[in-house]
């Protein structure tokens, strides 16, 4: 429903001040009248797409659970001078590798270790740029 209302909200951003011109074309003879026309027909389009705005639905985060061997740890600096690190794992199944970002607060594990974690992966998180590691759990 929210998509519907946006597209009826954009449709009518150009489309009312249009209408009302040529509705009130004839009608009105002072500009200042008619500028005020123009400007109360944006109103109807602001208060539809306000209403998609506060209908569209809450995006959540899914979070998954995944296994892998740990690769190696590896540092990047941004372009704001400041370092950030992320984990190597090659994922159990798949093989491939797959680089996650995590906090500094989770504990490192060391290279060559199987273990099994908690994360935003992005494939299922439409909203995310990267995968994240939440909780990082050793495998028995």
């Amino acid at each position: 429903m929210s998509q519907i209302l946006f597209i009826l909200g954009f449709i009518m951003l150009p489309a009312a001040p249009l209408f009302s011109h040529l509705y009130f074309y004839k009608k009105l003879q002072n500009s200042e009248n008619a500028k005020l026309i123009y400007y109360l027909s944006l109103i109807p389009s602001i208060i539809v797409l306000c209403g998609a705005g506060y209908f569209s639905p809450s995006q959540t985060l899914t979070k998954s659970v995944k296994c892998g061997v740990v690769q190696q740890y590896k540092t990047y600096k941004s372009r704001k001078q400041s370092t950030f690190e992320r984990i190597a794992i090659v994922m159990d199944q798949s093989g491939y590798i797959r680089y996650f970002n995590f906090d500094q607060s989770l504990e490192r594990v060391q290279p060559n270790q199987h273990i099994c974690f908690e994360l935003y992966d992005r494939f299922k998180n439409k909203g995310l740029s990267e995968s994240r590691i939440l909780n990082i759990k050793k495998a028995p």
